[in-house]
């Protein structure tokens, strides 16, 4: 059995934190990056370690065994590394994520990232889908997080990370009737989910008319969120001020799409490293649910998905956090 330095290291500093919020800052990880180590690691051992309650983290008994072990392990393996003077992988690597990609999760592998590989500098790139795929086709990003359609463009050095579904929306108090014209926020022409949205009205003959056209995010949900607009959103992308919208109110059927990680064929160990900490993390979360990534939507995901089932049984509750996440 051989166990992971990174899940051994935020393990401890829960075990001596007594929360994950407390333990996230120790180990320079975000809350969920943390329960996925110790996820992890309760499944490598095949133990419980900890038992949950509302008021601190307890170890289990094979959690109070285990965690004198990990001390040990820990201090000798910081030990070796500073006798042998381990040379830590340093250099600058470029990535480009869409800004409607899931925040919470992108946080999550940026700190893990940072935390295994302290000596390497991030530059980020932000933007809507089309833009941050042409910057990498221009050679302008060593990885990127590429939204596109299931199955479109196939390159054999893509690795899908997962699914998620499309969904219209409007605000909760606005009524879609089936006869009017639908009024819309769309992000530019570029935009390939502007193409999809109208020409999916168009084979239905559903009228419709440009409300407000943006280049960001913010945008799409202002127009919803204040009542003078529908958009089609990323199923993690619904808020607490949205409803979710169908064939009830005369509106198209939309195609699943997916999230893919492509690495520049520019030699570069630190974009190496960058894919595989991102492929790995998606990977893990869904092995930890016996799911499969390339047919299902990870747990990052999963969490996603849950607060829209809150949103279509009636809102989000008070102070509950929602992800955005708004493919183009």
């Amino acid at each position: 059995m051989l166990l992971d330095i990174t899940s051994l290291r935020t393990f401890a500093a829960a075990a001596q934190a007594g929360s994950f919020t407390r333990a996230a800052g120790l180990v320079n990880l975000t809350q969920s990056a943390v329960s996925v180590q110790i996820r992890k690691l309760e499944e490598q051992v095949g133990r419980r370690l900890f038992e949950r309650n509302s008021w601190r983290l307890e170890l289990t008994a094979e959690g109070e065994i285990l965690l004198p072990y990990a001390q040990r392990i820990l201090s000798l393996h910081d030990e070796a590394r500073h006798r042998l003077g381990h040379s830590e992988v340093k250099g600058q690597v470029r990535l480009g994520a869409p800004e409607y990609f899931d925040p919470e999760t992108l946080a999550s592998l940026l700190a893990l990232f940072k935390g295994r590989y302290p000596g390497v500098q991030l530059e980020i790139e932000m933007g809507i889908g089309p833009d941050i795929a042409a910057l990498f086709d221009k050679g302008v990003l060593d990885v990127g997080i590429i939204n596109r359609e299931i199955g479109e463009n196939r390159d054999h050095t893509d690795a899908i990370l997962y699914q998620e579904r499309r969904m219209w929306a409007e605000a909760r108090g606005f009524s879609l009737s089936a006869g009017e014209p639908v009024p819309l926020a769309l992000f530019p022409p570029h935009c390939a989910w502007r193409r999809l949205i109208l020409d999916r009205l168009a084979t239905i003959d559903r009228s419709w008319t440009t409300v407000l056209q943006c280049t960001g995010v913010a945008g799409l949900v202002t127009a919803v969120e204040a009542g003078l607009a529908v958009a089609v959103f990323a199923q993690g992308g619904l808020t607490q001020k949205m409803q979710p919208l169908g064939p009830a109110e005369g509106l198209p059927s939309l195609p699943d799409f997916e999230y893919v990680v492509r690495r520049s064929t520019r030699t570069s160990a630190v974009a190496d490293r960058l894919r595989d900490v991102i492929v790995d993390y998606f990977h893990l979360e869904a092995n930890l649910r016996g799911r499969k990534t390339a047919q299902t939507a990870a747990p990052a995901v999963r969490a996603r998905e849950n607060r829209v089932s809150s949103v279509e049984a009636g809102g989000l509750r008070d102070g509950a956090s929602a992800g955005r996440g708004f493919p183009t």
